[in-house]
């Protein structure tokens, strides 16, 4: 299994607080992270700046989110001059939100997507994009996202994180979907520990995600109860999606170690007891075929 994190860049941009909850992460050996695009005034240099204090602590890649709404692609390019001189790698694509969910393309921006992408990977960049179980809030259903998740990938785009997403057979759709088309991308499940599900519900009606009631009536106010019950919310998930043959999970960790942190010790414990437990197999029937 193969797991990435991301973070944000905090309102009160203590950094440090950030990077020393990435500390209690980076020993589960992430493939990479991934910084968001902040909001409000100098976003991008927010964002620089949490990618600096992340470098700092880790050689792993760090991915910047980049949006190209209310961008022209000067504006653009400032941007990515700047994340080149940090030596970043990869890009994360998003359209991003729009005043009242109306999206009006820029004077001298991207139109889409797919025309942002590819820009991007002609610059050089590895590029990553948004992929969605449940349509987008603004989106004409779930067959429309798909073909802007092709157009993306025939773009350039080469890995896909999906918006998490707790009602799992969509991601069945999904996953067939994405074959019967053959869309050459790395599909990455977003993976989002519930450390209150008051926040989870209210980040899901503005994303317009739906939770199953079999999901919120596990949580009951209790937080020693609350936090076993994300616990095996989270490990059912993981469990369900590589039975689905999806091995690569992006933990939206709202910038917080401690549960993220719970949950992969107990992946990691697993995954050592079915090592031991193969190998202890393999060795009895070596032994039996000797004796034989």
């Amino acid at each position: 299994m193969r797991i990435s994190y991301e973070f944000f860049p905090p309102a009160d941009l203590d950094f440090t607080r950030v990077a020393s909850h990435f500390n209690e992460l980076k020993g589960f050996q992430p493939a990479f992270l991934s910084v968001t695009f902040g909001a409000g005034g100098s976003p991008e240099d927010k964002s620089l700046g949490l990618i600096k204090e992340l470098q700092a602590h880790t050689n792993v890649n760090v991915a910047a989110h980049l949006t190209l709404v209310g961008k022209s692609i000067d504006d653009i390019d400032t941007i990515i001059q700047k994340l080149k001189i940090l030596n970043v790698k990869t890009i994360v694509a998003i359209r991003g939100d729009s005043p009242n969910n109306l999206f009006v393309p820029a004077k001298k921006g991207f139109i889409n997507t797919s025309d942002f992408v590819a820009y991007l990977k002609r610059n050089g960049f590895e590029v990553c994009v948004s992929a969605y179980p449940e349509p987008h809030p603004e989106s004409e259903g779930f067959d429309f996202d798909l073909q802007l998740l092709q157009n993306k990938v025939e773009a350039g785009a080469s890995k896909a994180i999906t918006q998490f997403c707790f009602d799992l057979p969509q991601f069945d759709r999904l996953v067939e979907s994405i074959a019967q088309r053959n869309i050459d991308v790395k599909l990455i499940p977003g993976i989002m520990p519930v450390a209150s599900i008051k926040n989870i519900l209210r980040m899901a009606d503005r994303c317009g995600i739906v939770i199953p009631k079999s999901v919120t009536n596990r949580f009951n106010g209790d937080l020693d109860e609350d936090i076993k019950a994300a616990k095996e919310l989270c490990l059912e998930q993981i469990e369900y999606l590589q039975n689905l043959g999806l091995n690569d999970f992006h933990f939206y960790t709202l910038n917080r170690s401690d549960l993220t942190y719970s949950i992969l010790k107990e992946i990691t414990a697993n995954e050592i007891h079915e090592h031991k437990s193969r190998n202890a197999k393999s060795w009895q029937e070596e032994r039996i075929k000797i004796r034989n």
